[in-house]
C-alpha cells in the first residue's frame, strides 16, 4: 500500500488535495483523448466504465454499471474526480458548488463527475466506494446534486472513520433529499452495481499516475489549478468563460 494519506490545512489542501502517494503533488497538466475524458487503461467510451474488464463488484458476473455522472449539455466540458471521504474534496465542493450549479443552469457546461476510492486504498475501509456508488444511485433517480451535498456535509471528521461503509447510514442520508429514498435506491446502495466502475476509474487515473490526488478538476481536458486564496467560485466562473 502506498504511504499514508496526508491531510493538510485548507490552503495547501485546495492546492494539492488528497494524495494518492501520501505526498503533495499537482498531477498532470493535461489529459490526452477527448476533452473531459482520460486515456490509458480505461475504455475510450468513458472513464470509470469497466467494459467487463475491471475488477468485479457486488453484482457478481454482471457487467458493471458506469458510475460516471453526466449533467448538462454545454459546450465547455468540466470533469471532476473526487472522493467522498476526502476532506479537501469537501472543502472545494462547498466553495465551488454554487458556481458549478449556476453554470449548469445557464447551460454553459457539461459536467462529468467521477468518484474514486482513494482513501479506502490509503487508509483502509470501503466508505469511499460505498459513498461513490450511492451517489451514482442517486444520479439514476435524478437526485445527484442534492445527495452529493448530503454526503459531503455528513463526511466523517477523520479518515479512520469509515461510517460511509454502512448501507443504513447512506440510506439514512437519502431521507434528507425529497423523493430519493425508495426500495430501488436502497437496493442500489446495498448491491453496489457501480463499485467496479469506481475502482476502474481510480486504476485508470490516479493508479496510472495521471493525477497525484483529488480533487482534480479539468476544464476542456486541461487541469484547472484550484486557487488557494480568494474567491474560488469566481475564479472557476472566469476559467469556464475563457475556455468557452
Amino acid at each position: 500500500m502506498r504511504g499514508r494519506l496526508i491531510l493538510l490545512v485548507l490552503s495547501a489542501a485546495l492546492l494539492a488535495g488528497c494524495s494518492s502517494s501520501g505526498v503533495v503533488g499537482a498531477g498532470s497538466d493535461t489529459v490526452s483523448g477527448p476533452a473531459g475524458r482520460t486515456s490509458g487503461s480505461a475504455p475510450a467510451s468513458a472513464p470509470g466504465t469497466s467494459g467487463g474488464t475491471g475488477s468485479s463488484g457486488a453484482t457478481g458476473s454482471q457487467p458493471a454499471a458506469d458510475a460516471a455522472v453526466v449533467l448538462g449539455t454545454g459546450k465547455t466540458s468540466v470533469t471532476i474526480y473526487h472522493d467522498y471521504r476526502c476532506g479537501p474534496c469537501r472543502e472545494v465542493h462547498e466553495r465551488l458548488d454554487p458556481a458549478v450549479a449556476a453554470a449548469l443552469s445557464a447551460g454553459t457546461i457539461k459536467l462529468d463527475v467521477h468518484a474514486v476510492n482513494l482513501i479506502d486504498r490509503n487508509a483502509g475501509g470501503t466508505g469511499s466506494l460505498a459513498a461513490g456508488n450511492a451517489a451514482s444511485c442517486a444520479a439514476k433517480a435524478g437526485k445527484f446534486q442534492a445527495y452529493s451535498a448530503q454526503l459531503f456535509a455528513a463526511q466523517p471528521k477523520t479518515e479512520d472513520d469509515d461510517a460511509f461503509a454502512v448501507p443504513s447510514y447512506l440510506i439514512g442520508l437519502a431521507k434528507g433529499v425529497p423523493d430519493l429514498d425508495s426500495p430501488a435506491f436502497e437496493s442500489c446502495v446495498r448491491t453496489q452495481p457501480y463499485a467496479a466502475s469506481i475502482k476502474s476509474t481510480y486504476d485508470a487515473t490516479l493508479g496510472a499516475g495521471k493525477y497525484d490526488g483529488v480533487p482534480t478538476i479539468l476544464i476542456n481536458g486541461v487541469k484547472w489549478q484550484v486557487p488557494t486564496t480568494g474567491d474560488i467560485a469566481a475564479a472557476f466562473t472566469d476559467a469556464v468563460a475563457k475556455a468557452g
